[in-house]
């Protein structure tokens, strides 16, 4: 494995090594001048971003062969996305982030700026987890991802960063996108306790299909619109083959009153299925009013509200039988004062409710009824922060920030931060930051009033349990070179977390069955280092290279915590005979061993993935790819489990 290393690092240097490639001046990467907003909540150019923040491009996800949004992150340092196959209805519960877990609540996932819930048909587990493939591929236009602790901002749930995909943009004349896209997989067999157990359908192809839609236009000259389908299906990957369905429709309406006054209307609607016993409808409605009274002033108001019905389960099901609906709302202004080229100040103020309310009948593991329990809960947040960002002797930046949370709950939370931006030159940038971050326990970890069978065993909820906080720090070092044809990061990071929310075995039966209960850890932290390399050498080559070392520790077992692996790297070429409409790509990613228990007993083993594709121009409107995962057919370290082979996929994108 040390020579696969190797090999990789190899690989990197000499596609980042001025050659041929280079002669032709210009090559620069374009994505610097792209504007974000995430990391402060007000827009920088991402070059001179005073927070880390990694953007991927529209041109970048396409690069690649993800089927959702959980595989787009993967060549992301930091983030860890290996316990998870790119077929839709798998679950993303596993992803982290620097070592904590986004299902989890650790880490923030917004959709054009704005929180999102999700569980089943976006990759989450259980009836309050959140997933990352909250909107399908195709309707995205970029993802901002902010690392480490951003509450002084976000509040809750922004420990590890924030994750903002952006969808696409309602567009300046009219036009019109579809594309349909077909694959074929195989399911391998799993080995545990020395038993092989073949899936059902072994020897037979498993398929997914994809079909999307799109289009928008001007109403006048200063309103537009953009209307979005997308079908997604796939049969599962478990023993025998499940078809996972979602019709996913948005529409987006926005207006430029005047020179002072934008609004923007926004509607997500999402039906999924899985045919066996998953049932989920939802809705998401956002708007909001950007108001520029002077060029130095700025205000913005908007509100969310999301819904989401559902059925997990029929009766006897050893995992419940769910029923019910989760809502979440929010409201916030915002107001900016650019006082100056120096300083820029934000004031904000939020409001916001997470609601659920269902019933789950228990049975066990011989279909037997044990009982009903019911959850009710509201939890409500207000929230007041300041950020004040002044730029000193044009080359140092500091940006300073606190938020005041008030939690129906567990009553008020001040979490500050400091960061700062020193500009050695042009093409030489230093980041660090250090933060204070809280987070409430999850309502299934909270408020359960009776324990509930998960499985095996019953899942019990913990009223006494405190409120997470951390204390995080990170800096890195921004390179360019070659006239800003290669790009060069390094950084590390360290979070020190107490009171962690950890599910452990108590010893004790519950109807028979094992008694889990959630209790805290008094600390546990994450540290490790992140490289980042693009290189993009000509209009023709560009390449990525990522790799990250991360060390985790429960501090009162002394014990790594589950799915972090220590090593991960990912190796992205891409190429294309602009002349000939020829283009290909490849990724290959190794991931290191990581736990899968809290004692360290079980593991999944370090492994390669190798996925590429090749795609040609039949036109200027029309692209035609052949795309292959797993051409080795590697079970990821993962022989316990089922988990995909290769996977084929043919797609046909056209635009009118």
């Amino acid at each position: 494995m040390k020579r696969f290393l190797l090999l990789i690092c190899v690989l990197g240097l000499i596609f980042t090594i001025p050659g041929h490639a280079l002669a032709e001046e210009g090559a620069e990467v374009v994505q610097l001048e792209d504007v974000v907003v995430t990391a402060t909540k007000t827009p920088h150019t991402l070059k001179d971003v005073p927070v880390e923040t990694i953007v991927i491009t529209r041109e970048d996800i396409e690069r690649t062969n993800a089927q959702n949004a959980m595989d787009i992150l993967k060549n992301i340092p930091g983030i860890q996305a290996s316990v998870h196959d790119d077929v839709f209805g798998t679950y993303t519960y596993k992803a982290k982030l620097r070592g904590l877990s986004f299902d989890e609540g650790y880490g923030l996932i917004l959709i054009d700026g704005q929180r999102v819930m999700g569980c089943g048909q976006s990759g989450g587990m259980g009836e309050y987890g959140i997933g990352l493939n909250q909107i399908p591929v195709d309707l995205i236009e970029r993802v901002e991802v902010v690392k480490g602790p951003s509450s002084a901002l976000y509040g809750s749930d922004a420990m590890a960063g924030v994750i903002n995909i952006i969808t696409k943009k309602t567009p300046d004349k009219a036009t019109g996108r579809a594309g349909v896209a077909y694959g074929w997989y195989t399911v391998k067999e799993k080995i545990k306790n020395g038993t092989i157990t073949k899936p059902s359908d072994d020897g037979h192809n498993r398929v997914l299909s994809k079909t999307y839609v799109s289009y928008g236009d001007k109403i006048s000259d200063h309103v537009g619109y953009l209307l979005h389908y997308n079908y997604d299906g796939a049969e599962d990957i478990r023993d025998d083959p499940v078809k996972s369905d979602r019709h996913f429709f948005m529409g987006k309406l926005d207006a430029d009153i005047n020179e002072s006054i934008d609004l923007y209307l926004k509607c997500e609607l999402s039906d999924y299925e899985k045919l066996d016993n998953r049932q989920e409808d939802s809705y998401r409605v956002s708007a909001g009013i950007d108001f520029r009274p002077m060029d130095d002033h700025f205000f913005s108001f908007k509100g969310y509200t999301y819904a989401w019905d559902f059925t997990h389960g029929y009766p006897g099901c050893p995992h419940g039988d769910k029923r019910g609906d989760v809502g979440y709302d929010q409201g916030e202004v915002q107001y900016t004062w650019y006082s100056g080229d120096w300083n820029t100040l934000t004031l904000g103020g939020e409001v916001q409710r997470q609601s659920i309310n269902y019933i789950i009948d228990n049975y066990d593991a011989g279909g037997n009824y044990t009982g009903t329990l019911n959850v009710n809960e509201d939890v409500d947040t207000s929230s007041l922060y300041a950020q004040d960002e002044i730029t000193l002797f044009k080359a140092l930046t500091l940006v300073g920030g606190l938020r005041y949370d008030d939690h129906s709950t567990f009553g008020s939370k001040v979490n500050p931060k400091l960061s700062l931006m020193y500009k050695f030159s042009e093409d030489t940038t230093f980041r660090a930051s250090a933060g204070k971050a809280f987070k409430s326990p999850t309502i299934r970890q909270l408020y359960y009033d009776a324990p509930y069978l998960h499985g095996t065993y019953y899942r019990k909820s913990n009223p006494d349990l405190k409120p997470e906080t951390a204390v995080g720090y990170s800096a890195s070092i921004e390179q360019f070179l070659f006239d800003q044809g290669i790009m060069v990061n390094l950084g590390c990071f360290r979070t020190d977390v107490d009171d962690m929310v950890v599910e452990e075995d108590t010893g004790t039966l519950y109807n028979g069955d094992p008694l889990h209960e959630y209790r805290n850890v008094d600390k546990a932290h994450t540290q490790g280092v992140e490289v980042l390399s693009r290189a993009y050498l000509s209009e023709e080559f560009s390449a990525t290279l990522s790799y990250t070392y991360t060390e985790s520790e429960n501090e009162e077992t002394g014990k790594d915590l589950t799915y972090v692996p220590e090593h991960s790297l990912t190796f992205t070429p891409a190429y294309e005979l602009k002349e000939y409409g020829l283009g290909t790509s490849a990724t290959i990613s190794y991931i290191g061993k990581q736990y899968t228990k809290s004692d360290n007993t079980a593991q999944i083993d370090g492994h390669t993935v190798v996925d590429a594709k090749i795609y040609k121009h039949l036109s200027d409107k029309a692209k035609l790819s052949f795309e292959a995962d797993n051409i080795f057919d590697s079970d990821k370290g993962d022989e316990g489990n089922f988990r995909t082979g290769r996977t084929f996929t043919v797609k046909l994108d056209v635009s009118f």
